[in-house]
């Protein structure tokens, strides 16, 4: 099995419905490619926790916010947004699976965590690595790096 691509891109929504502007503070895209076997994974993450986000949340913009980050981190690959699973993580500490359908990108049902405690508690960072291991590591590695300035561009 071979290594995932990471790829990042940070974004900016001026509102909930704007065209979202990359290469600014606001939103941050992850997203890990595994070409192999055509799947993705794309963690969307709200940079108001650290006080870089002066436009829409993540909560309020991920209509836009999805399909812009999908188009530019994962399609080239020929990857569907379908193919692709989608976490946001919240303000909160908690992480929730998205599901998309036509151009609603939403919370799924019942605001599914992606994942939980054996108390059935939403898990924050540590569940959601036990969930997705070594992927999940260096997606949420690439948003520590982001966060605290290493890299500032647009990928890594």
């Amino acid at each position: 099995m071979s290594k995932p691509i990471i790829r990042y891109l940070r974004f900016h929504c001026p509102s909930p419905t704007a065209i979202p502007q990359p290469n600014r503070d606001g939103a941050l895209a992850v997203a890990a490619i595994n070409e192999d076997a055509q799947l993705a994974q794309m963690l969307v993450v709200d940079m108001r926790r650290w006080d870089r986000n002066n436009g829409a949340s993540v909560r309020e913009a991920l209509g836009v916010l999805v399909y812009a980050a999908h188009r530019r981190l994962v399609a080239g690959f020929g990857i569907s947004l379908a193919d692709t699973l989608i976490v946001e993580w919240d303000g909160e500490d908690a992480f929730f699976r998205m599901r998309v359908e036509g151009e609603a990108a939403q919370r799924g049902p019942d605001d599914a965590p992606a994942c939980v405690t054996r108390r059935g508690e939403h898990g924050g960072r540590s569940g959601y690595l036990a969930c997705a291991r070594l992927t999940g590591e260096a997606m949420l590695g690439k948003v520590d790096a982001v966060v605290g300035g290493v890299w500032a561009g647009v990928e890594g």
